[in-house]
């Protein structure tokens, strides 16, 4: 049945669509319907130079009398575009010998890699041609794929720039694997809108962060290229002959990316499942870790959590077996027992590392919800780890754009909630003084990595990358005051400075507060012993409720009692 539709497909729009229509020096030049402008991907080298090329024109424009730059020119012939620039427009008339209209074009180029979607796209793969123009490639090529929409509120209707999945695919409908940027061969890419992101490249910078800060998980003595997170780069795309913006091209989250174990299938048709992978798509009971019930093998979701690896569609029953019994501890374990234990279920310096991202970056979606869950070889180790995913909602974003930059939820100075519940019996029973080395494992990054500085600049290059090459220009153009962006404009230069204030407030607020170096015995965290911690501890030993989140054993028993009073007591006396 597919192997038919592609046939069908190849016959129609080989006649229809894919004649490429104009083309300078072999380079495709894509046409966006909605402001009669070509767009046609050159090397970066060739911005500031002159350009001279072959101007091919295909039989099915029916054009004639065509001048650029006001100069007449025949067809296929050579014509120069001085000093390409991403600002510059230059000019193209012809006159349509159907119609006798004259037409108004412009020519634009850009050094980011276009695609071109062509179909009517659903939830659903719909089988099509991609075309993919490169910089580094002279002639563009189009390909089969599989796609389809992708997301969850990005995905809602009524949204416009949405998300898509692309599958590439051989004239023959099998997976047929694609090299971009220089990263892994697979057939299996994302493209990420940056819909609601007032600044479009949040997850695109965020997870680049991830990645350069995380540690390697548990494992890497045997996977050492295993990743925490995507990589990817920006694009251009186009939609039906339309302009659709910038879009970051990015791998899959799988098992490829973290380099989990295969699953096994013997002679008798019994599959072994080693490695695992499962994503929290919703906060619920479950992927907050403090509900725990039984699971069902034969679905592909267990409350808010959704397996991803081994494909349900090729594996099931399922195996949740190594990730209920993890999370089934957090939420019932003792003190004493979470304390003793939990670096057996779980990835510690990983996870130390995501506590730290989240709340530098005040990552107000990835506390419960957005984390992918692995376990490398569950026949060997139990221990899960983590890898981050969809950071978009960072650096004073929100999910919702009414208003923008809303303090009372992305504002700098806003402490971080919303955790699961490992997150959140770490930082409050310390095991193997937790929060402690987070602190001086926070501080040792604040030196590079997560310098205001740094991150800042992060940003600021590839905002000053895609304006160079007008990408800027032409997303603002395509897509301010959308709804999308709840009827905002969109502006750059404005969005930068204000994450350039952000970072300096936020980094500044977490110094001085959740990761202010620690003082021994100072309970209550505001930098001196005093008789305030000694009131924080004896309600400690009481079980008040008015302690703070974070606090010291004192004597590393695990209990709060009389000799981490007296303890703080000698502290504070200088004893």
């Amino acid at each position: 049945m597919q192997r038919s539709l592609l046939v069908t497909i190849t016959i129609w729009w080989a006649c229809f669509i894919w004649a490429v229509p104009l083309s300078l020096g072999g380079r495709t030049a894509y046409f966006d319907s909605g402001t009669n402008t070509w767009l046609c991907c050159v090397p970066p080298q060739q911005f500031d130079n002159d350009l001279t090329v072959r101007l091919a024109i295909d039989t099915t424009l029916h054009w004639s009398d065509i001048a650029v730059n006001g100069i007449p020119l025949p067809v296929d012939s050579l014509v120069t575009f001085t000093d390409i620039a991403g600002d510059k427009a230059y000019p193209l008339t012809a006159v349509d010998t159907i119609t006798g209209d004259t037409l108004h074009h412009t020519i634009c180029f850009t050094y980011l890699p276009i695609l071109h979607l062509q179909g009517e796209f659903n939830d659903d793969y719909q089988v099509t041609y991609v075309g993919v123009s490169l910089p580094e490639a002279d002639t563009a090529s189009t390909m089969f794929a599989r796609v389809k929409h992708r997301g969850a509120t990005t995905n809602l209707p009524g949204r416009h720039k949405r998300n898509y999945h692309i599958k590439f695919l051989d004239a023959d409908s099998q997976k047929m694997d694609r090299k971009f940027f220089g990263l892994r061969n697979d057939n299996s890419w994302l493209l990420d809108a940056g819909q609601i992101d007032m600044l479009r490249i949040r997850n695109r910078v965020c997870t680049e962060l991830w990645l350069d800060m995380c540690r390697k998980p548990y494992y890497a003595d045997e996977e050492p290229k295993a990743l925490l997170g995507v990589r990817g780069d920006m694009v251009e795309v186009f939609l039906n002959d339309r302009y659709n913006g910038i879009y970051a091209l990015t791998e899959a989250m799988d098992r490829k990316q973290m380099k989990l174990v295969k699953s096994e299938t013997d002679s008798t048709g019994k599959t072994t499942i080693h490695g695992m992978l499962w994503k929290t798509k919703v906060a619920d009971g479950i992927t907050r870790m403090t509900r725990w019930y039984g699971y069902n093998n034969d679905n592909d979701t267990w409350g808010g959590l959704e397996v991803k690896y081994p494909d349900p569609d090729d594996v099931m029953p399922t195996d949740y077996k190594t990730i209920s019994n993890a999370f089934k501890f957090v939420c019932n374990s003792s003190h004493a027992s979470f304390v003793e234990h939990v670096g057996e279920y779980f990835d510690l310096p990983v996870v130390m590392d995501y506590w730290i991202m989240i709340n530098t970056l005040l990552a107000v979606d990835n506390g419960a919800k957005n984390i992918y869950w692995a376990v490398y070889d569950q026949t060997i180790d139990k221990k899960l780890t983590l890898a981050a995913w969809d950071l978009d909602c960072t650096v004073g974003q929100n999910w919702i754009n009414v208003p923008p930059h809303n303090e009372e939820v992305v504002g700098p100075t806003r402490q971080l909630s919303g955790f699961n519940n490992l997150l959140l019996r770490l930082h409050e029973h310390n095991p193997d003084s937790f929060c402690i080395k987070a602190v001086e494992r926070y501080r040792l990054l604040r030196n590079d990595l997560l310098s205001a500085d740094s991150i800042y600049h992060r940003f600021e290059n590839r905002v000053n990358w895609l304006k160079r090459c007008g990408a800027v220009a032409r997303e603002t153009a395509r897509w301010t005051c959308d709804s999308d962006l709840s009827g905002n404009p969109l502006d750059f230069d404005n969005e930068l400075a204000y994450i350039r204030q952000w970072l300096d407030s936020r980094l500044d607020y977490l110094d001085k507060g959740r990761f202010a170096p620690y003082v021994r015995g100072d309970m209550n965290r505001d930098g001196v012993v005093d008789i305030v911690d000694v009131n924080h501890t004896i309600n400690r030993m009481l079980n008040a409720t008015d302690y703070p989140m974070w606090y010291e054993d004192l004597v590393r028993d695990y209990v709060t009692d009389i000799a981490d009073l007296n303890a703080v007591i000698n502290l504070m006396l200088g004893k």
